[in-house]
């Protein structure tokens, strides 16, 4: 299915909105406080996965 021009620029405009949504809502949970440390964010995915890992060797 080949988009319009017309429909192409609707669509993208509505992806942007919703992006920027969604980085307004981040920038006020931030200037909130409520932010991740991306160090501790990624050691609880790498344990999860060795989690995963061993559970399906056994």
């Amino acid at each position: 299915m080949k988009l319009s021009f017309d429909e192409w620029e609707q669509l993208y405009k509505g992806k942007f909105k919703e992006l920027q949504q969604k980085i307004q809502v981040g920038i006020e949970a931030a200037e909130r406080g409520e932010i991740l440390d991306v160090k501790d964010v990624f050691e609880r995915l790498r344990e999860k996965l060795q989690q995963k890992r061993t559970q399906a060797g056994e």
